[in-house]
């Protein structure tokens, strides 16, 4: 058998390799230190200039009426259905034409619960074929009481634009969407863009969601989708004009941020399933920076009218009537690509930049696996190490499906797409039996698949072409990443495409403890988001319980969950083959 260990200009990166390595990794860092500087100038549509009609008090006695009356209007909950009637009540009392949809979904009870979506439209009257959808959310979290902020706020502030809006002729159709089961996964919105037989009519919907407590200071901006779709940029743009004409800034979170939320594509309001039905669609919330306070009440049962403010809810309702009478005055409907990133108010890169640079961050991994391809990597090797890396992954996809199955089989509460929300007791609470079952099919698994591996395991000197074959596996799982998501492809498969192109063979136990290390610094940016997470879902250590049970739920796609196993099964098998031991001089 052919030895390799001792070729360093045709096997394992040598002095000269380990330059071209050094300046094509150089080369894609400077691809995304130049994002900057591809940053193009952008100018928005403007919002409505001309006099408003929103009446602040008015919207406080609905907010206070919703918030009183309806205290426990949770999906299932005892008051939710009496605060559809009423919802229902106050729209026909506008002259609307009221629907009414009943549906059941799985939200944690021993059965289907039956939830219930209302919505009322007034036709338009030189565009009625074109519909603007302002949809809010009337469930709330179980663990809250009136739920004032999140979500008497908001649907209080639509009820108020139906009675303005309405009031006198509009050009487009304007459709006043409630629907239930925002907290469960936006399950209502996701069923009315599934069924609502004029959705391809929709040119705008506004997920008008959560006015904190205590005083307004900026609007609040998220343009994420469900599993795919981002808002435009006409529309955010059109949002932080309407804003600052009530004196607010517009609340984006960054470049960088935004940059995770494209990663993820995991939405949290009712715009998500507009977005990923390819709806231009855009979240407005109105934020407080009294961190504290909104801390105390989110999803708990200080979440009470006595903490709303009345200037607050009219600066927020006179903002949004700003929006849509700018959406229903505009001639015709603006389409722009969703794909690109907002670096400045008024700077943003462009779809084909952004994209060159996504490819070009991955370019040490395709020169690493050019020079190592060119040395002496035999095909039986590599045959062999993409049998072994099959045979994990689908060790880990086995595990997968037990864990999906655990609700079907009771040993989990069952929930129709994502987790419980914040603040639910079972984010916190582990069921170790459905934690330990699946545990124990993955230990015998891969007990039984141990002799076929170790059978496979080859000699040290087959090591090179073994690593070489796992870049190679690591490259077409990033290639197929940037196919599904380039922004996702980035965020969790760059570093381990810097990082392990520097895995070798090593005779001696510090240099394999070094690519050890290697392997495990390629999850860094996992851990990180982890713990950003956790922090911003208020579980601490519980994190990982939480994507444990999204996973069962389905709140990451089939995808996802395929491409992150199988950057696990690559870690893997690079760990047990870098260990062996390299011969040679």
């Amino acid at each position: 058998m052919r030895r390799v260990y001792h070729h360093p200009a045709r096997g394992h990166p040598g002095r000269a390799q380990a330059v071209i390595l050094l300046l094509a990794t150089a080369a894609a860092a400077a691809g995304l230190g130049l994002l900057p500087r591809m940053a193009l100038p952008y100018a928005g549509p403007r919002a409505w200039a001309g006099p408003l009609a929103f009446d602040g008090a008015r919207a406080w006695r609905d907010l206070r009426a919703l918030a009183t009356a309806f205290p426990h209007r949770w999906s299932g909950g005892p008051d939710r259905a009496a605060a559809a009637d009423w919802l229902a009540r106050e729209l026909e009392a506008m002259a609307l034409e009221v629907h009414r949809d009943r549906f059941d979904a799985w939200v944690g009870g021993p059965r289907p619960t039956t939830l219930e979506n209302i919505w009322a439209v007034s036709p338009g009257a030189g565009r009625p074929d074109e519909i603007i959808v302002l949809v809010g959310n009337y469930d709330m979290a179980p663990t809250s009481v009136q739920a004032a902020s999140d979500t008497a706020g908001h649907v209080a502030t639509i009820l108020e634009l139906a009675r303005v809006l309405t009031a006198r002729p509009h050009r487009r159709t304007l459709l006043f969407l409630f629907p239930d089961g925002e907290e469960w996964g936006m399950l209502g919105a996701r069923r009315f863009v599934r069924t609502f037989p004029r959705r391809a009519q929709i040119v705008a919907a506004l997920s008008i969601e959560d006015l904190d407590p205590g005083p307004l200071r900026e609007l609040g901006i998220d343009g994420t989708g469900q599993f795919r779709g981002f808002a435009p940029m006409w529309l955010r743009a059109l949002a932080a004009d309407a804003a600052a004409r009530e004196g607010y800034p517009a609340g984006e979170r960054g470049p960088l941020v935004e940059w995770v939320q494209r990663s993820l594509l995991i939405s949290s309001t009712d715009q998500g399933p507009f977005l990923e039905r390819g709806i231009a669609a855009i979240d407005l919330a109105g934020w407080t920076d009294d961190a504290a306070l909104k801390d105390r009440v989110y999803h708990l049962p200080d979440d009470t009218i006595e903490h709303m403010r009345t200037a607050s809810l009219r600066a927020y309702g006179r903002i949004q009537e700003r929006i849509v009478r700018a959406l229903d005055a505009m001639p015709e409907g603006l389409r722009e690509p969703s794909v690109y990133l907002l670096l400045a108010p008024d700077r943003v890169v462009p779809a084909g930049p952004l994209l060159a640079v996504q490819l070009l961050v991955f370019a040490p991994l395709a020169a690493a696996l050019a020079l190592r391809l060119g040395g002496a990597v035999t095909l039986r090797a590599a045959a062999l190490e993409w049998l072994a890396l099959a045979v994990v992954l689908a060790v880990l996809l086995l595990w997968v499906d037990v864990v999906k199955a655990l609700p079907l089989v009771g040993l989990l509460p069952r929930f129709a797409l994502y987790a419980p929300p914040p603040r639910h007791p079972l984010l916190t609470t582990v069921l170790w039996p459905a934690l330990l079952l699946p545990l124990a099919v993955l230990a015998a698994a891969a007990s039984a698949v141990r002799s076929l591996l170790r059978s496979l395991r080859g000699s040290s000197q087959q090591t090179e072409g073994r690593i070489a074959a796992l870049l190679a596996a690591q490259a077409l799982l990033s290639a197929v990443a940037v196919a599904y998501n380039p922004f996702a492809a980035v965020t969790f498969l760059l570093v381990p495409a810097w990082l392990w192109i520097w895995i070798r063979p090593r005779r001696h136990g510090p240099g394999r403890l070094l690519n050890g290390l290697l392997v495990a610094a390629g999850f860094l940016v996992v851990v990180v988001l982890f713990a950003q997470y956790a922090a911003m879902l208020r579980v601490g250590p519980y994190i990982l319980w939480y994507v444990y049970l999204a996973i069962a739920y389905g709140q990451f796609t089939l995808t996802q969950i395929t491409l992150a196993l199988a950057t696990v099964a690559v870690a893997a098998r690079l760990l047990a083959v870098a260990a062996l031991p390299a011969t040679g001089p």
